[in-house]
This record gives structure tokens, sequence and C-alpha cells, in this order.
């Protein structure tokens, strides 16, 4: 058939659509998570693959004479609404109690580490969200409750590289963002198997009855061949280049600003009418924001309508979502609530939920 000026249209249109689609893949595909399942990362349904264990420094009897770490999965209620893992502690009183270290040990389905997409990685980092119920148990004077993360090469024995040091678990009462962008690429052993495994540590000077609980969700190791959305090589110094001094500026680091800089609060005023929520643009994105906040009964149900705002780095601001009438019964029973964050800094958008503690007024 001869070919027609319509005809060679459609083919150079064709061609050029094929292109694009295949640069917006590559881009897209510029980072590896592990563990490759996104629900044993986020907990979607169930523990995902993870194991748990608990136990005590010495020897003594629990939970009579000493105590007792209990590790469960827990299907509501995570930093996205979701599921998460916690480790619960609980103490024991009494003339022969017996003090110490009670230890209460997760760790992810074993994965095999690739690098980044197409091998290798520019950039390696973790992230999780966590929160803590640990203020009874560090009233006591000699009372300790911290928390560790380590990645563990089963290929290499058990070798272990820390992505989290010993930490308190203080200072997280609502779900907390931790992120680590500083890790060597080369400290990584393509095509090893490994592990992320999450210790939390309670110690009591004098056993006490008390308890605490510490909580973990969105739990995942990334690797990136340093290409931002778009397919571009970040330019910047330092851990990786880019505007936020930790890695090439992509919606992954985004995200984790994001997480880093949200309340865990929110106000409930006008009698159940109106949620409070501050929104914040961080200063280390080095972009203004054009931030858009909602709250939500779940996921993908509404419990206000949307407001837009635009911000200069650095700068924050309080808004005014109004509740939708059909919502208010709802919201007036709940102790938390999700809150929608989709934030649009220079040429990159990121979206992040948290479930936010509700304070009334």
């Amino acid at each position: 058939m001869p070919s027609t000026p319509l005809r060679r249209v459609a083919l150079a249109v064709a061609a050029t659509i094929v292109l694009v689609l295949a640069s917006a893949t590559a881009a897209s595909a510029a980072v590896s998570k592990y563990p490759p399942a996104s629900a044993s990362r986020g907990f979607s349904g169930s523990a995902a693959g993870w194991t748990s264990t608990s136990g005590n420094d010495g020897i003594c009897l629990p939970p009579l004479l000493c105590a007792t770490v209990t590790n469960s999965y827990v299907d509501t209620g995570g930093a996205d609404g979701g599921g998460f893992i916690r480790s619960a502690y609980t103490g024991v009183a009494g003339a022969t109690a017996v003090g110490g270290t009670t230890t209460g040990v997760w760790e992810s389905p074993a994965f095999t580490y690739g690098g980044a997409p197409g091998g290798g990685a520019a950039k390696v980092s973790f992230n999780l969200d966590r929160r803590a119920n640990v203020d009874q148990l560090l009233a006591v004077a000699g009372n300790a409750a911290e928390y560790t993360v380590r990645l563990i090469d089963l290929s290499k024995g058990g070798e272990a590289l820390t992505l989290v040091a010993p930490s308190t678990l203080a200072g997280a009462d609502s779900w907390t963002g931790v992120s680590r962008s500083s890790i060597d690429p080369q400290s990584l052993n393509p095509g090893d198997e490994y592990r992320i495994q999450i210790t939390s540590s309670y110690t009591t000077g004098t056993s006490v009855l008390v308890s605490g609980n510490a909580d973990y969700d969105n739990v995942v190791l990334s690797a990136s061949n340093g290409v931002e959305q778009g397919g571009k090589k970040g330019k910047g110094k330092g851990n990786g280049g880019g505007n936020s001094g930790g890695g090439a500026f992509d919606t992954q680091r985004l995200e984790e600003l994001l997480r880093q800089a949200m309340p865990g609060t929110a106000v409930l005023g006008g009698k159940g009418k109106q949620l409070f929520v501050r929104v914040k643009c961080p200063r280390k994105i080095g972009h203004a924001c054009r931030t858009t906040a909602q709250g939500l009964l779940r996921k993908h149900r509404p419990a206000t309508l949307k407001r837009t705002v635009h911000l200069r780095s650095g700068k924050s601001k309080l808004l005014v979502l109004r509740v939708k009438p059909k919502a208010r019964k709802q919201v007036a029973k709940r102790k938390r609530l999700l809150v929608r964050q989709k934030v649009r800094a220079g040429k990159v958008t990121a979206t992040v939920t948290k479930s936010r503690r509700l304070i009334r007024r």
C-alpha cells in the first residue's frame, strides 16, 4: 500500500508514544525496594513473612519472675491506616522479681539484594515509620527502652550492617518517620541473601509492673541508580547530590522529608465540623511547595474537603478542612484520623498519608 502523508504522520505519532512510554518506564524504575513484596514493607493484610522471637538476658522464669515481650501483628491503625508489627513489654513485680533486659526481635522474609534496576547502586537508603508508648516504663529511674535496625547478610554467615544504631524509643507518641540516606552502596553485596532485623530492648534496673510497646510500619531498604523522575541524573554534591543535602532529589526523598515534617496531631473543632491540620514545606526541599491536604476515614474514603496552599521553603500553615456532613458522626467517634498530603516541589510530586491523633476543642 503506498504511503500517504496521513499514514506517515500516524506512524510518527505512534513511534513517539512508544518512546515516551519507554522513557517513563525507565524513569519510574530507577529505584528497587526491599523486601521486594510491597506487603512485606507495609504489612498490608498480614505480617507478610516477617517472623519474631523474644528473650531475656538472664536466667529467670517469665512471666512469673521477669518481664516479657510479646510480638504481634495488628491489622489496623498503622502509619497509613493499615497493618503494622508490634513488640509489647509487660513487667513483673514482687520480692522475687528479676530485673534485666528483655528483647523482642522481628525479622523480614529473606530476599536477594540486586542493587538498583540494571545493577549497582548510586544511593542506598533506609526508611521506616515507628511509634512507641514507653513513658510509663521510662518514668522509673534506671529503666531504658531502645530499638536497633540491622541488615543481616545470610550469605556471609550472619554478618550485620547497622541501619539504625541503638536509639531511644521515646519521643514517638504518634507515627514518626525515620530515615537514613547515607548508607555506603559498597557495604552491600549484590547476589547475597539478606534479612532486615528490628530489635526492641526494654531494660529495667528494678523490675516493676509497667507496660509499653513499640510499633513499626513501612519498613523499606531502597537502592537507586541516581536517576530522578524524568530520567535526569542528580547534579548536586554530597550524599549523592540534590537540593536536599541527602541524595538525589526525587519522589522518594520528598516523601522522606514530608514524613519527618508532618505533625502527629490534628485538631477537631467547630462542633466537629472543622479539622485543623498544620502543613509544612521543609527547608531541605529547596523549593516552594504546592500542598493539597485532606482528612480520610480510610485510604479511599474522604472525611473532609480538600484544601490547597502554596508555601515557601521552610514555611508552615494551619489549614482548616471542612468535615463532610455524612462523615461527622464517624469522625466524632475517632481517636485518630488519616491526613493525606499531596505535594509538588519543583518538578517532583509525592503523596504521604499519616495517622494523626485527634485533639478536640
